[in-house]
């Protein structure tokens, strides 16, 4: 069975669990950095970001999550614990738990990665570099 791409899948809608195409993910907006979930469940949650040039995804921190990204496209910078790393398409990216994190389209044309996120005891928690609670995603 295929999996469902045309809403955030679960254990009961990922099929054989072979994505061939991230197209379907891939959503920008001209407002905000756009972030899609493609999966989730309780031990890892799935999500595309997709930044316009000039967008961001602020810098952050996930007290109990460890990320693995893959940029899928674009150019941009990883900002990590106050130091700024360049980075395109290809690059993959480690971020451990309670890193302070965050990726810029510092390009020309869009930016979009793939980040897998452990999800820790709490779930998925976001917070600023100040530790306030931030979004979902």
């Amino acid at each position: 069975m295929p999996a469902d791409v045309t809403k955030k899948m679960t254990p009961k809608t990922v099929g054989t669990g072979v994505l061939r195409d991230l197209a379907p993910f891939r959503r920008f907006s001209n407002d905000d950095a756009n972030v899609v979930v493609t999966y989730e469940d309780v031990d890892q949650t799935l999500v595309v970001w997709n930044l316009e040039p000039g967008q961001e995804n602020a810098p952050h921190v996930h007290p109990a999550n460890a990320h693995t990204m893959m940029v899928l496209e674009g150019q941009g910078l990883l900002l990590r614990d106050g130091e700024a790393a360049p980075i395109k398409g290809g690059d993959w990216i480690i971020i451990p738990r309670a890193t302070l994190h965050g990726i810029r389209n510092t390009g020309s044309t869009r930016l979009s990665y793939l980040a897998v996120t452990t999800n820790g005891p709490e779930g998925y928690v976001k917070q600023n570099a100040t530790g306030a609670p931030v979004g979902q995603h």
